[in-house]
C-alpha cells in the first residue's frame, strides 16, 4: 500500500499514514522472515527423511555398522522422493567395496527344522504305542 492509496481511502493525517505504512512494512518483513524459517525447517525435514531412508536401505541390505557404511556414501549424489524412494544409492557397489561391513546372505531352507531320523524315531514310537508293543 502506498501513501497515495491511503489518501484515497480518506486517511488525511500524515502521521497516521506514516504509522500505517511503517506497520505494513514491518509486517511484510516479519512475514518474509517466517517464510525463510519455514523453508529452512522444510529443508531440514527433507534431509532427515533422506538420512532415515538411506539408513533403512543399509539395514535391509544386511549392513553391520550403519555409521561406517554412511561414511562411504556421498549423500550429495543421493536423492529421496517419498513416492519414488531413493535414487543414486547403489548398495551392491558399497557391498563390493567393503564386504566386511555386511552380513553374509543366508538362504533359508524350507522345511520343519526336524531331521528325518528324528521323524522316523517318532513314527516308530507312535506305531509301537498304538500296537501296544511298548
Amino acid at each position: 500500500m502506498t501513501d497515495k492509496k491511503l489518501r484515497e481511502l480518506g486517511v488525511a493525517d500524515a502521521v497516521v499514514r506514516k504509522a500505517v505504512l511503517d506497520a505494513l512494512e514491518e509486517e511484510s518483513g516479519a512475514e518474509s522472515g517466517l517464510q525463510a524459517e519455514y523453508d529452512k525447517a522444510m529443508s531440514e525435514l527433507e534431509n532427515v527423511k533422506k538420512q532415515a531412508a538411506v539408513e533403512r536401505a543399509i539395514l535391509e541390505a544386511g549392513g553391520k555398522h550403519v555409521k561406517a557404511i554412511l561414511a562411504l556414501i556421498d549423500m550429495d549424489q543421493v536423492t529421496y522422493d517419498e513416492k519414488r524412494g531413493l535414487k543414486g544409492l547403489d548398495m551392491e557397489e558399497i557391498r563390493e567395496e567393503a564386504p566386511y561391513l555386511f552380513h553374509e546372505k543366508e538362504e533359508q531352507k524350507k522345511g520343519t527344522g526336524v531331521t528325518k531320523s528324528s521323524l522316523k524315531k517318532k513314527e516308530d514310537d507312535i506305531r509301537a504305542a498304538f500296537w501296544g508293543l511298548k
